[in-house]
């Protein structure tokens, strides 16, 4: 072993020397880091935390270390609680259910819904072949706008939009500015008119809102862009696989709920939806309190 090796071995090793008992025991095989009473944290163990942590690349040995010791301590507090009846509490019991159903759920939905979507080449390029004019990178449009406060002020400086520099000025008169890029496919069916199929530079408008008339002025317009099936397999390979997964999971679920029973209370439903509908918000001082 190399004295580079030597020195991050004593490192790794040094906190949990420390922290360790003094009762000599038989060695741990090489798989096993740490052995707390009868738990036993494997390599795959730290590897595992560690990359849940994003840490997984990490190349200080303090780090793995002290993550190392973090696990030890862990395991000697669950080990204490346990001993302190704390596992058999009415509060653990129904929290580790909640947790249980959770896993299961979980579990379930792997083995019956997710391992079950499959989706082939030949799904891809047939959905690819019947969707083609829609399979496309849309286009968009940057757009400013002036909010007028009413449709007198509106009618009154409308001719100012169109002259030279006149939009800039009335955004400074009243509120608008940059909108930024509308995509197709964004905006209500009854606005589109307003944004696509018009020449760069138009004014569009009014469209009446709460709080004010809006104008808009069309900078640039960019048209939408047909894919190739190469371009569009992952996206449509990830929207069938979803669209399977949906129907697996309804039919899974509508058979367990017609093979086994289920009780709904309506009437203490409707008054607990009631409840909360009636009760007031608290103040941002009882918040704070």
């Amino acid at each position: 072993m190399s004295r580079k090796s030597l020195k991050y071995a004593s490192l790794l090793l040094l906190p949990i020397l420390l922290s360790s008992c003094h009762k000599s025991s038989a060695p741990l095989p090489d798989s096993v880091l740490a052995k707390v009473g009868d738990t036993t944290i494997s390599q795959a163990d730290l590897k595992k935390k560690l990359d849940s942590m994003g840490l997984a690349s990490s190349k200080d040995p303090n780090v793995t270390s002290e993550l190392l010791n973090q696990m030890v301590d862990n395991s000697l507090l669950a080990m204490e609680a346990r001993k302190e009846g704390l596992d058999k509490t009415p509060e653990f019991k129904k929290k580790m259910h909640a947790y249980e159903t959770k896993l299961l759920r979980k579990a379930l939905l792997k083995k019956d819904v997710d391992d079950k979507v499959k989706v082939t080449d030949s799904d891809i390029m047939n959905y690819y072949n019947k969707h083609q004019k829609d399979i496309k990178q849309p286009g968009y449009v940057d757009v400013r706008q002036v909010v007028f406060p009413d449709e007198k002020t509106a009618k009154r400086d409308f001719s100012l939009l169109k002259k030279n520099g006149g939009f800039k000025k009335l955004t400074k008169m009243f509120k608008g500015g940059p909108v930024g890029k509308i995509y197709e496919g964004t905006v209500p069916p009854k606005f589109v008119s307003f944004f696509f199929g018009v020449p760069e530079g138009s004014i569009t408008g009014p469209i009446p809102l709460k709080d004010g008339i809006h104008y808009f002025k069309i900078d640039r317009s960019v048209k939408g862009v047909q894919l190739t099936l190469d371009q569009a397999r992952d996206g449509i390979r990830n929207y069938l696989r979803n669209r399977q997964n949906k129907t697996i999971y309804q039919t899974l679920v509508n058979h367990l709920r017609s093979t086994t029973t289920v009780q709904i209370n309506n009437k203490a439903l409707v008054s607990m939806i009631s409840q909360a509908a009636n009760s007031k918000s608290p103040a941002p001082e009882q918040i704070k309190k």
